[in-house]
């Protein structure tokens, strides 16, 4: 009975995860069609007092390259979790892949959150570069989404060493049957 309720909603949550990333891929679409990533939006983003009257062409490429490659390895991310659903809709609880994939979520959240805490730091200094001596800025800031990022990659992480530990002791176990 508990394993098909399990297999249930992780079949629910899978379908919901698969909506999520085609709503997520649709979004991105539209945004950069409708112009976004733009010197604007860069602005607005990261309005600081010394921010440049024209950025270098250089720390604009940097800031789209890392807010690209931070929404890809989010997607990427939600992708692993879809897998992890789908593994465990499956019948898949405590086998070794089904921990591995724990572990990349663990691993991508933990990239995910390292991104969030040092790109707002890289960004900003990479913009004010060209600034005469004294208007340079170094902004470091740690909020609580970065913070709480960090929490859930350790705990998503530590989830997949004991899923490991508990599909290691299942095999060991249907050995002795």
């Amino acid at each position: 009975m508990q394993d098909s309720l399990i297999a249930k909603r992780a079949r629910q949550f899978e379908w919901a995860t698969i909506g999520l990333l085609v709503l997520l891929v649709v979004a991105a679409a539209i945004a950069i069609a409708d112009g976004g990533l733009s010197i604007a939006d860069l602005r607005e983003e990261y309005d600081t007092k010394n921010f440049p009257e024209t950025p270098a062409p250089w720390a604009i490429m940097l800031w789209r390259v890392i807010e690209v490659a931070s929404y890809i390895l989010l997607l990427w991310v939600l992708w692993c979790v879809r897998g992890w659903l789908s593994a465990c809709a499956d019948g898949e609880t405590f086998q070794g892949d089904t921990a591995r994939r724990v572990l990349r979520i663990g691993q991508g959240l933990l990239a995910l959150a390292v991104v969030e805490i040092v790109s707002r730091t890289i960004i900003i200094l990479a913009l004010t570069w060209n600034n005469p001596p004294g208007e340079r800025t170094l902004s470091i800031t740690i909020d609580g989404s970065g913070l709480f990022m960090l929490l859930a990659a350790a705990l998503l992480t530590l989830f997949g060493y004991i899923q490991s530990e508990a599909a290691r002791l299942m095999a060991e176990n249907r050995e002795f049957i």
